[in-house]
């Protein structure tokens, strides 16, 4: 920066800068040595400001070369996770990442890491799908952290990670479903009958925050909350079949006596786990095979799309956007249905005339 005076110029008072980003150097004359002055200061201060941001800039990028991968996951789920249930699922899948690369700068990961993790993880009889699930938390926070300035590009950008074997588990059938109803305790049997009636999400994010004032016995319908991964609505409407009716009212004219404003409570209070009472009523069924509460959810689309239901109207009772999501993930096709579908074409070979005409026969 500077001001000099050239007689021999039209514009004699003449500033010289330089860019503090680029170093290129500036000239711009004035006639008069207030102008001259007025603009050499305002120039000097925005160098100022500009010569404080290179050098934060700077700061930044020297940063994003020391962020090691627990800061960085630190970072990213206390700015992105709002949900008390997503971040703690998150951040117990995360601790497997975090044990193994906790200590490791962000930017040094690479595809033979992940592999290695994943190979350690198989050895410890972890699935695919949750391999992928770990995997993928810390390939999101990498990507997050380059949309935000914290990393200049994601060391796992392109990776591809393998396809995972769905693990089906079967639904209850209608005898272990009566059987699980009879054996469990009272909380219990109100999931139970719910889960397979209404099918909602069994847990926190759906049937345990349903309260009675979601629940309309005068209209017969269930205003059921909406899990926090459907942001199209707070809830949907899911009517009450006939059967089933006059129990809510028995529940409700209970609870409301109690001051009870859950639909699923325990002690009066609302509830976050059914996970010790689903398995002693497993035990008490007599059931040793592997059943979640969540299967419920899974009968109820089962049972429907065998009753004829049509699938559109499955998917929105069940909060699904996408009607595919029913057939890909929640139809457990019944024997008959199978036996149905082998029958229904025409036998073509005419087998039985093929049959009468064999040697023997």
């Amino acid at each position: 920066m500077g001001i000099q005076f050239h007689q021999s110029r039209k514009k004699p008072w003449v500033v010289t800068w330089k860019n503090p980003w680029t170093g290129k150097k500036h000239v711009r004359g004035f006639d008069n040595e207030a102008s001259a002055v007025a603009f050499d200061t305002a120039q000097a201060d925005m160098a100022a400001k500009e010569k404080a941001l290179l050098r934060k800039t700077r700061e930044r990028k020297s940063g994003q070369r020391r962020i090691t991968v627990q800061e960085l996951l630190e970072t990213y789920f206390r700015l992105t996770h709002s949900n008390a249930l997503t971040i703690k699922q998150a951040r117990y899948h995360a601790s497997h990442i975090l044990a193994a690369f906790g200590h490791r700068q962000a930017r040094g990961l690479g595809r033979q890491d992940i592999l290695h993790f994943s190979e350690a993880q198989h050895v410890r009889g972890i699935a695919q799908s949750t391999v992928n699930r770990r995997v993928s938390i810390l390939r999101a926070a990498l990507n997050w952290s380059v949309r935000n300035g914290i990393l200049p590009e994601s060391p796992l950008h392109d990776l591809r990670l393998p396809t995972a074997r769905a693990r089906r588990i079967a639904p209850p059938t209608p005898q272990e479903a009566q059987a699980i109803l009879w054996a469990a305790a009272p909380h219990v049997q109100r999931v139970v009958i719910l889960g397979l009636c209404a099918g909602p999400r069994i847990g926190p994010s759906e049937l345990f925050r349903l309260e009675w004032r979601d629940v309309d016995l005068s209209l017969a319908m269930i205003r059921m909350p909406n899990a926090q991964k459907n942001r199209l609505e707070d809830g949907r409407d899911i009517p009450i079949r006939a059967a089933l009716l006059p129990l809510l009212h028995v529940w409700h004219d209970r609870d409301t006596a109690a001051g009870i404003r859950h639909v699923i409570s325990w002690g009066g209070r609302p509830i976050r786990s059914i996970c010790r009472a689903w398995h002693t009523a497993l035990t008490r069924a007599g059931i040793g095979r592997r059943i979640r509460p969540y299967d419920l959810r899974h009968a109820f689309a089962t049972y429907a799309l065998a009753g004829s239901a049509d699938i559109g109207s499955v998917a929105r009772l069940m909060g699904h956007t996408d009607a595919s999501m029913i057939l890909k993930t929640y139809q457990h096709v019944q024997d008959a249905q199978k036996r149905a579908a082998v029958e229904a074409a025409p036998d073509i070979l005419n087998l039985i005339e093929y049959r009468q005409c064999l040697p023997g026969v």
